[in-house]
C-alpha cells in the first residue's frame, strides 16, 4: 500500500520543464487581464459628453465661525457616487444657473400666445439649453439669492413648503438667507431649512454679541463640478433688521460682508476649493463696491439679489450679477478653469428671459415639477378659492385704487379709528381682470401681519407723513401741499389725539417712531388682509357692478 501511494505522487510531479511551460501560461494570463481591465473615469474636457463625468459632490461647513478640518455632508435626495481621484488635467467648463427674489412666484402668467416666468418654464429653458442640474455630465450649478418664498397664495398661505418641494425637484445646490426667509417667523424657517436638499448659507449672520453662525445655517459650501471644487460663501443683507420684522429676528445680528469673507475664503481654501463664488442677497451696485473692496481675495462670481432689478458686469477682475426676480429671468455664467494654472481663464454671462410660446412644445417644464405644482395649485384652490368679487378692469399693485382698497378697508372693519397708515413695501401684486378670489387678496398682502392701534397728536402724525413721503399710504385723511386734512375737511389739530392704525411691522420697525409715541398700543388681532376680504365680499361686486366704482381713487398726498 505504501509503494503504491509514492507510486502515485511520483507520478504527478512536475518535470523542470513542464514547470517553466506553467508559468508561461500563467504569466500570459496575467498579462490580458490587465490589458482588458477598464481605465478609471475622468471628468469630461470641454467639448466632450460622456456619461463617465465626475458626479457632483456637496460639503457645507461646519455652523461656527472656528474651521474645522472635517466639515459635515450636506443634505442630498440620493446618495451620490464618490468623486474620482485621478488627477485633473484639462480645462473645465462650470455653468452656474441663478435665480434670486423667486418670492413663489411658481406658476406662470399667460397671455394669448405665451407664457412669462414660473419655477417650470425657466426648468424648461436651462434643460432645453443642454443645462440639468441633475446631470453632472452638463456641469451646471443651480443657485439661489434667497427670497424665494413670500408672494401668490400658492407660496405665502402654505408658508413657503411649495417653493421648497418645487426647489428640490429642481436641482437647486444651495441659497442664501434673505429678509423674507423670516416673514413667516424663525420656527417656519428652520422647519422649512430643514425639508431643504440644499443648505442655506450666511457667513455674515450671528448669533447675537458673537461672531459665530446658528446652528441651522451655514456660511459655505463645498461642492464639486466637472471635477473641480467650488467653494460657495453665503452672505445675507447687512440691513435685513430695517427691512424684515425685528420680532422675528431677536438674538441675530447681520454683520458687514468683507470681514465675513476675509475670514472664511481662506478657510474655504485650506478645504479645498479652487473656485470661489459669492452667494448673496446683496442689492447689485452693493456687490459691484464689494468686489472691488476684496478683489484680493481671487473671487471668481458674486451673484445678489434684493433690488428685483436683472444686472451684469464686473468689478474688481470678477463677474457680478442680479436677476430679475419671480423666476422672469435667470443668469446663465460660464467659468473655465484650467488646473494646470488653477485660475480662471475664460468667463461670461448672459441674462436669459423666461418667456415661451404656447406653440413651442420643446420647451415643456419637467413632469416632477408639474406634477408638484398641480398638486399645490389644487390645495391652494379648495381653501382659497372663494369668489368674493369682480373687476371689470382689474387693479393695480401701485395704483390709489389698491392702496385706499387696503387702508380704507382698515378704518371699515375698525371705526373708532381715524387714520389708517401701511408701507408701501406691503403691495406685492395686483389683481387681474375678472373674478376676485380670496387667493389674489392674499397674493396682494401675502404677509402675516397684525393690526395695532396707537394714540398720536395730530403734531406726531404730521411729521411722520413727511418724513415717510412716498413710502407710505394713508386712509383717513388728505395732504394737499404743506396743509393736512382729515378726509372730512376737517384741519388736522397739532395737539389734537387721534386714533392710527398700523401694522405690527410698522410698529417695531425702526424706520418709524411709534415706539416712542405710544409704548403701549392696542393689539387688535386683525390680520391686515381680512379687512380688505371683508369688505370685498361686504359690496356684493359682480360684472354688472364692479369693484372699482366702489373704491376711491384719488391719492392721499397731492402736491
Amino acid at each position: 500500500m505504501s509503494t503504491s501511494r509514492r507510486s502515485t505522487r511520483a507520478g504527478t510531479r512536475l518535470t523542470p520543464r513542464q514547470t517553466l511551460l506553467l508559468i508561461a501560461v500563467l504569466l500570459v494570463i496575467w498579462v490580458g487581464r490587465q490589458l482588458t481591465r477598464p481605465e478609471p473615469a475622468e471628468p469630461p474636457v470641454i467639448g466632450e459628453s460622456t456619461a463617465t463625468a465626475v458626479a457632483a459632490t456637496s460639503t457645507v461647513a461646519p455652523a461656527t465661525a472656528a474651521p474645522t478640518a472635517t466639515p459635515k455632508v450636506t443634505r442630498q435626495a440620493a446618495p451620490l457616487p464618490a468623486a474620482s481621484q485621478e488627477p485633473v488635467t484639462g480645462l473645465r467648463e462650470i455653468i452656474v444657473l441663478h435665480t434670486n427674489d423667486e418670492h413663489g412666484y411658481l406658476l406662470p402668467t399667460e397671455n394669448q400666445k405665451s407664457w412669462r416666468g414660473g419655477a417650470g418654464y425657466a426648468a424648461a429653458i436651462w434643460l432645453a439649453n443642454g443645462h440639468n442640474p441633475h446631470d453632472p455630465a452638463t456641469n451646471t450649478l443651480l443657485l439661489s439669492g434667497g427670497d424665494s418664498w413670500t408672494g401668490p397664495a400658492i407660496s405665502t398661505w402654505f408658508e413657503g413648503e411649495p417653493v421648497v418641494e418645487v426647489m428640490n425637484a429642481l436641482g437647486y445646490r444651495a441659497t442664501v438667507i434673505g429678509n423674507h426667509e423670516f416673514d413667516f417667523g424663525r420656527d417656519v424657517l428652520i422647519k422649512r431649512i430643514g425639508q431643504a436638499q440644499y443648505p442655506y448659507l450666511a457667513a455674515n449672520l450671528y448669533r447675537e454679541g458673537t461672531t459665530e453662525t446658528p446652528d441651522w445655517v451655514q456660511p459655505y459650501l463645498l461642492t464639486e463640478v466637472n471635477g473641480v471644487t467650488v467653494g460657495i460663501i453665503g452672505l445675507a443683507y447687512e440691513n435685513t433688521p430695517s427691512v424684515t420684522s425685528t420680532l422675528n429676528l431677536t438674538g441675530l445680528e447681520f454683520g458687514d460682508y468683507a470681514p465675513a469673507l476675509e475670514h472664511w475664503v481662506p478657510v474655504v481654501r485650506e478645504q479645498g476649493a479652487e473656485v470661489l463664488v459669492v452667494l448673496s442677497h446683496i442689492p447689485g451696485q452693493d456687490l459691484v463696491v464689494l468686489a472691488e473692496q476684496v478683489k484680493e481675495l481671487d473671487i471668481a462670481l458674486f451673484l445678489g439679489g434684493h433690488d428685483h432689478r436683472t444686472r451684469t458686469s464686473a468689478s474688481g477682475g470678477a463677474l457680478v450679477a442680479t436677476s430679475g426676480g419671480s423666476w422672469e429671468d435667470y443668469i446663465q455664467v460660464r467659468l473655465v478653469y484650467d488646473p494646470a494654472t488653477q485660475q480662471v481663464v475664460e468667463s461670461e454671462q448672459e441674462t436669459i428671459s423666461v418667456a415661451v410660446n404656447k406653440s413651442d412644445d420643446s420647451r415643456t417644464p419637467p413632469a416632477e415639477v408639474s406634477a408638484i405644482l398641480d398638486k399645490w395649485a389644487e390645495r391652494v384652490d379648495v381653501v382659497l378659492g372663494e369668489v368674493i368679487g369682480y373687476t371689470a378692469k382689474g387693479i393695480d399693485r401701485r395704483s390709489a385704487e389698491m392702496h385706499n382698497l387696503l387702508v380704507d378697508s382698515w378704518l371699515w372693519a375698525y371705526p373708532s379709528a381715524t387714520v389708517a397708515m401701511s408701507n408701501t413695501g406691503g403691495f406685492r401684486a395686483g389683481i387681474d381682470q375678472g373674478e376676485i378670489t380670496v387667493g389674489d387678496v392674499v397674493g396682494v398682502f401675502p404677509f402675516d401681519n397684525s393690526l395695532l392701534a396707537l394714540d398720536v397728536t395730530g403734531e406726531q402724525l404730521q411729521a411722520v407723513l413727511q418724513k415717510a413721503g412716498d413710502a407710505i399710504v394713508v386712509g383717513g385723511v388728505r395732504q394737499k401741499g404743506n396743509k393736512i386734512t382729515l378726509k372730512d375737511g376737517t384741519p388736522l389739530k397739532p395737539d389734537g389725539v387721534y386714533q392710527l392704525l398700523v401694522t405690527d411691522y410698522m410698529y417695531y420697525s425702526d424706520d418709524y417712531p411709534f415706539q416712542k409715541y405710544d409704548p403701549e398700543p392696542y393689539e387688535t388681532s386683525i390680520l391686515w388682509r381680512q379687512p380688505v376680504i371683508d369688505w370685498i365680499k361686504a359690496q356684493h361686486s359682480t360684472e354688472a357692478q364692479p369693484i372699482e366704482a366702489l373704491i376711491d381713487d384719488a391719492a392721499w398726498s397731492q402736491n
